[in-house]
């Protein structure tokens, strides 16, 4: 998941001069984007506004899903989405409603984004969403001054990792700060972590087969990896406020935890939009108060990378509505978000140094350099299960639920596709005056 779930209050962009009195085109684009964030896409679009005389008109939810399927049921759909669940892609082109890029868009939809990730959108050789930014995920937070003071080092392999914690906590100091409530998005974290250690132990291959649910929750690679993180989380020397904490905090507030002035603890792993959970300012540098590394390989070496990210699909088809859609895929709308900082492009052709802040470099940079990049296993799956009983299981399991048992239960809420009935051929045999009911066995 790519952020805390919070009502977004609708917001017009920037106008042209007002003492235009021309009608504008207006478009909308509904998202999750929230407050500060919100506020960042609709502050990057402005000049484009006003060249363009669009009105371009944000409009965001907390309860993205449900509020978009109902918006296209009762035939009122936006123009355009940004849709952080390319899962749900598939789910729109199945129903009708989501646009390809086709002509003139195809070339814009697909220019510098990694062919792994245009194939997410890809369905019968139309690509029917564009990438807009990406979150990288598999990042541990830590002070670099308190390191410094501690006289520990970054660690480079996830056997580093484990005596490092395993001295503190053996010294009385807790390692973790972990918190995983939030308002309808409990449990995201949770199955972030999971995903990061499959992605890790079991490799790149069994990730990808448990995606599509070829390898099952109740696979010994899945239930080493939870496994691995229980022994984390539920250990009450490792995480901060003990074994209960990570179920009973806040995502926000275990982040705001780690980063203020004396934290409970010496790491936590969260996404690379974490600044932005903070109530204080901090100096996010390499030897400030907040600095990352990715969270270690097995073996050391290159760390494969969990990623999030925002993908933008069509609902409608008009000049003005295909105009905001290829200006989002341009580099010109990637500099004017990432010069406010917070936003790392999907595509390559926006260079790493061109973003706007020294972490949103060294995001982009670790994000073009990795050997290994997999998008959010939950965001992949259907989402009963991915935002549903993954979700949901992970968090019952950390509130004393049996392990097995909730990974049978996620196995068995996976959907079974639907086999549509054969239609039989119209009958020729009139004569004897029966007919064949459609679908019938005869």
């Amino acid at each position: 998941m790519l952020a805390v779930g919070a009502v977004v209050v609708p917001a017009a962009l920037v106008g042209c001069d007002s003492r235009s009195t021309a009608p504008r085109e207006v478009v909308t684009v509904f998202g999750t984007l929230s407050d500060e964030d919100a506020d960042d896409l609709v502050d990057s679009l402005a000049d484009f506004e006003r060249s363009t005389g669009i009105d371009v008109r944000y409009v965001g939810s907390s309860n993205f899903e449900a509020d978009l399927f109902e918006r296209l049921r009762r035939g009122d759909p936006p123009d355009l989405a940004l849709l952080p669940q390319p899962g749900l892609v598939d789910v729109l082109v199945e129903d009708g409603f989501a646009l390809p890029w086709r002509d003139d868009l195809a070339e814009p939809a697909v220019a510098g984004v990694d062919d792994a990730l245009v194939e997410l959108v890809t369905f019968d050789g139309d690509v029917f969403g564009a990438w807009y930014q990406l979150t990288l995920k598999s990042l541990v937070w830590y002070s670099p001054r308190n390191f410094a003071a501690r006289g520990l080092e970054v660690p480079t392999s996830w056997a580093e990792l484990d005596t490092m914690t395993g001295a503190l906590a053996t010294a009385g100091t807790t390692p973790w700060c972990i918190g995983i409530r939030a308002d309808g998005a409990t449990g995201w974290v949770a199955t972030d972590w999971v995903e990061d250690l499959v992605l890790r132990f079991a490799g790149p291959d069994v990730y990808d087969a448990w995606v599509t649910h070829d390898v099952l929750f109740s696979d010994p690679e899945i239930i080493a990896a939870v496994e691995r993180f229980g022994a984390i989380a539920l250990n009450p020397s490792m995480v901060a406020g003990g074994n209960r904490a990570a179920v009973e905090l806040t995502i926000v507030d275990a982040a705001r935890q780690a980063a203020s002035a004396n934290p409970p603890c010496v790491l936590h792993r969260q996404a690379s939009f974490l600044p932005r959970m903070l109530d204080r300012r901090v100096d996010v540098s390499p030897d400030g108060d907040l600095w990352a590394f990715p969270l270690p390989a097995d073996g050391g070496g290159e760390a494969p990378l969990l990623v999030g990210g925002t993908v933008v699909v069509r609902f409608a088809d008009d000049d003005e509505i295909d105009q905001v859609a290829r200006y989002l895929t341009t580099d010109e709308a990637a500099a004017r978000r990432a010069e406010i900082g917070g936003f790392v492009s999907a595509r390559s052709t926006f260079a790493a140094e061109r973003h706007g802040t020294e972490f949103d470099r060294y995001v982009a940079t670790l994000l073009r350099e990795a050997d290994v990049v997999r998008f959010d296993a939950s965001d992949l799956m259907p989402a009963e299960v991915g935002v549903g009983t993954f979700w949901a299981g992970m968090t019952a399991w950390l509130g004393g639920a049996r392990l097995r048992s909730v990974l049978t239960d996620i196995d068995a809420s996976w959907p079974v596709p639907l086999l549509r009935p054969a239609v039989p051929p119209a009958s020729t045999d009139a004569a004897d005056g029966t007919e064949q009911s459609e679908g019938s066995d005869g």
